[in-house]
């Protein structure tokens, strides 16, 4: 069995490391990169970062499949379109499998809505050693719900 990444895309997303066993290996806000009014995720530090916790071991990296939001403004669907290609090409540099979720598809089945205080909730719930003490957490909340859907729905990878 391999470690379960899920990421949460976005300049406020966050990565989320599960041991095939659940038990939380790493949980970090995405590092972000900042130029005016562009900002895109720091693909150097996501590298250390995937680099540092899975150390040689096998794993599996599950992504929030995302796309431009009705009434989102350009600039907006530019940057998130940014940070998403971003996560993806550093993500690719390693040789994991990835697989893109729909945030329907993995909430659903877990029981949840689009309401991201629901997500931190039930994260707190399922990992309560986790460091989501604060309402700005979601996004480690939502990485975290991503990589247990996954463990939960292909336990055998």
């Amino acid at each position: 069995m391999s470690l379960a990444i899920g990421i949460d895309p976005g300049l406020i997303g966050a990565l989320a490391v599960l041991s095939p066993s659940g038990d939380v290996e790493a949980l970090a806000d995405l590092p972000v990169i900042r130029d005016g009014r562009l900002a895109w995720i720091d693909g150097g530090e996501l590298q250390r970062l995937l680099l540092n916790t899975l150390n040689g071991r096998a794993a599996r990296a599950y992504i929030e499949r995302v796309s431009a939001m009705p009434r989102q403004g350009v600039a907006s669907s530019f940057n998130f379109g940014v940070g998403f290609g971003s996560i993806l090409a550093v993500v690719q540099s390693y040789p994991l499998p990835i697989e893109l979720v729909t945030p329907a598809t993995w909430k659903r089945a877990l029981g949840l809505s689009s309401d991201k205080r629901a997500s931190l909730d039930k994260a707190r719930l399922l990992f309560p050693t986790a460091d989501l003490g604060l309402s700005k957490h979601e996004g480690r909340a939502e990485a975290l719900l991503l990589a247990h859907y996954a463990q939960t729905r292909f336990p055998a990878r």
